[in-house]
C-alpha cells in the first residue's frame, strides 16, 4: 500500500471541474479522439449456443461471468467469421475494453477486456484505444473510474450512445506513465485480490462452522451424554431417545392467515419479498405498500413469533425469525414463503432455528417440484417428520444458539466490513492514481527492480528516466 502519498509537483488546470488539476504533462482528451467506439450487433437466437466455434460472442450478461473482473475469458456462445459476417457483427479485436451501455447493467459499471478476437450483443460497446497513445490496461482502468449513471441520457431505461461515450474526457499521459501506473496498479490488486480471497474463505468457513453449530443443536440438543436412538429415516439418523418424533404440522400452523382478495384500496402493509430474506435475517427492509399497487404474491399474513421459510429451490436458504424488532403490526410476505406459526408448547424461535439446518434444507431440496420455478407444496412441507425436543430443552437449546451464532455473526461482520473497506480504498486508490493526485512512478520503477524480470529491462530503463528527463512531450498534442 502507498503509506506516504506523494503528489505531481508541477499541475495544470483541467477544464473539467470533476478531474480538478492534472500533471502538467498530461493531455485531456476527449474518448474518440484517442481510439475507436464499436457498437455491439444483435444476436439472433438461432445463433446461439454454440460453444465450439472460435469467435466468442460476448452477451451482456457474460461480464460478471469474468474470473479476475478484469479479462473476458468466459464464452457460453461462440459463432464462426461466417456467421459473423452474415449477422454483420463486427469483430473485435483482443486488447479493447467492452463494457454495457444500456440497462440495469449500464449502472454496474463494469469494465472488461478481450482476450481474442470477438463479437458482442447490442447491449455492449468496444472501445478500442489507439495503441500509439493509449494503453489498453490505462483505458480500461480510466473508463472504470467514471460512473456511466453521471451520464446517461434520461428516460425509463438508461443509455448512453456511442456519441455520447465519445464526448467524454479520458487524461492521457505520456505512454511511460501509463505503464508504470499500470504496473503499480496491477501489484497492488494481485495483493488485495489475495487478501480478499483470503477473508472470503475464511467467511465461508465461519458459515459452515455456524451451520454445523445449528445442525448439531437441533438434532441432539445441548447435552453430550444424552442416549440416542434410531429415528427411522435416513436423512434424520440418531436423535436422544426421549424426543418426540412427528410431521412439522403437528408442532407448527402453515399459512394460517391471508388477506382476502376484498382488502380495501387503502390497507398499508409492510411487504417481504422473496428476495429480501437471507438466512437467519432480513437483507432489505420489508417495503410500505397500499393493498392496491401491492404485487398479487402479497398475501400471507405475518405476526411476531412466526418464521418465514422459503417453498422456492432457488431461495432456499431464507429464512427469517420475525422477532420482537418487527415493530410493524401488518406484515404481509410473498407467497413463495411458507409461515409457520408455533402452535402451544413449541418454542417460537426453535422453528427458525430448525429450517436453518442443511438436514431440513436438503430434504425440502429433494422434494421441491417443477422445471421452471421448483418448489415444495404446502402439504408435502407440512408431511416432513422433525424430531421435536421437550418445552424446556428447546428453550435451553435457543438460549445456547442465540449466544453462539451471534458470536459467529459478530466475527463474519467483522471481516465483511473489513471486505468492505478494503474494496472502497481499492476504488479511491485507483481514481486518486488514475486522475494523477497521486504519483506512483518511483514506487513502480523500484517495484519493477525488485521483480527482478529481464524481460521487461527496457522498461525498467525507461521508468528510470523519466524521472531524469523533465521535458518529455506531450504525447497527445
Amino acid at each position: 500500500m502507498i503509506t506516504n502519498p506523494v503528489p505531481y509537483l508541477i499541475t495544470k488546470a483541467s477544464g473539467i471541474e470533476w478531474l480538478g488539476d492534472v500533471p502538467e504533462n498530461w493531455g485531456v482528451r476527449r474518448l474518440k479522439d484517442v481510439g475507436t467506439l464499436v457498437a455491439g450487433s444483435g444476436f439472433p437466437p438461432h445463433y446461439q449456443g454454440a460453444t465450439d466455434e472460435c469467435l466468442p460472442y460476448y452477451k451482456v450478461g457474460d461480464l460478471v461471468a469474468s474470473s479476475d473482473g478484469r479479462i473476458m475469458d468466459v464464452a457460453p456462445n461462440t459463432v464462426s467469421y461466417d456467421v459473423a459476417r452474415r449477422i454483420r457483427a463486427r469483430v473485435i479485436p483482443e486488447n479493447s475494453v467492452v463494457y454495457a451501455k444500456i440497462g440495469a447493467a449500464l449502472l454496474l459499471n463494469r469494465r472488461r477486456i478481450t482476450s481474442k478476437p470477438c463479437c458482442i450483443d447490442n447491449n455492449m460497446t468496444a472501445y478500442l484505444p489507439n495503441h500509439a497513445i493509449l494503453t489498453t490496461d490505462w483505458a480500461h482502468y480510466w473508463l472504470a473510474t467514471i460512473d456511466f449513471a453521471q451520464f446517461v441520457n434520461p428516460g425509463a431505461v438508461p443509455s448512453i450512445s456511442e456519441g455520447d461515450q465519445g464526448m467524454l474526457p479520458v487524461l492521457v499521459p505520456p505512454l511511460r506513465d501509463q505503464v508504470a501506473i499500470v504496473r503499480f496498479l496491477g501489484h497492488i490488486e494481485e495483493h488485495i485480490r489475495r487478501y480478499l480471497r483470503t477473508k472470503e474463505k475464511l467467511v465461508e468457513l465461519l458459515q459452515e462452522h455456524k451451520s454445523a453449530i445449528i445442525d448439531h443443536a437441533v438434532t441432539h440438543g445441548c447435552n453430550a451424554t444424552v442416549s440416542l436412538r434410531p429415528s427411522g429415516f435416513s436423512e434424520i439418523g440418531d436423535i436422544p431417545k426421549h424426543w418426540d418424533l412427528r410431521p412439522i404440522k403437528h408442532w407448527v400452523t402453515i399459512n394460517a392467515y391471508v388477506l382476502p382478495e376484498s382488502t380495501e384500496a387503502d390497507y398499508v402493509f409492510s411487504y417481504v419479498d422473496i428476495g429480501a430474506v437471507g438466512t437467519g435475517s432480513l437483507v432489505e427492509k420489508p417495503q410500505r405498500m397500499y393493498f392496491s399497487e401491492a404485487p398479487s404474491r402479497a398475501r400471507r399474513l405475518v405476526h411476531i413469533g412466526d418464521t418465514l421459510v422459503s417453498t422456492v429451490r432457488t431461495y432456499l436458504k431464507a429464512v427469517y425469525f420475525v422477532g420482537d424488532e418487527a415493530d410493524q403490526d401488518r406484515i404481509v410476505c410473498s407467497t413463495g414463503f411458507a409461515v409457520l406459526t408455533p402452535r402451544v408448547g413449541t418454542v417460537p424461535k426453535f422453528v427458525s432455528y430448525l429450517f436453518q439446518s442443511n438436514a431440513l434444507m436438503n430434504r425440502i431440496m429433494a422434494d421441491s417440484v417443477g422445471t421452471a420455478y421448483p418448489a415444495i407444496a404446502e402439504r408435502r412441507l407440512g408431511s416432513l417428520h422433525v424430531a421435536v425436543p421437550t418445552h424446556s430443552e428447546q428453550v435451553a437449546i435457543v438460549s445456547f444458539l442465540d449466544r453462539k451464532v451471534s458470536e459467529v455473526d459478530r466475527m463474519i461482520s467483522a471481516i465483511r466490513n473489513e471486505i468492505s473497506l478494503l474494496r472502497e480504498y481499492r476504488t479511491s486508490l485507483i481514481a486518486d492514481v488514475v486522475t494523477g493526485k497521486i504519483d506512483v512512478r518511483e514506487t513502480a520503477s523500484r517495484l519493477a527492480v525488485e521483480s527482478n524480470d529481464w524481460n521487461n529491462r527496457d522498461t525498467v530503463i525507461d521508468l528510470r528516466m523519466e524521472h531524469v528527463d523533465k521535458a518529455d512531450s506531450d504525447p497527445t498534442a
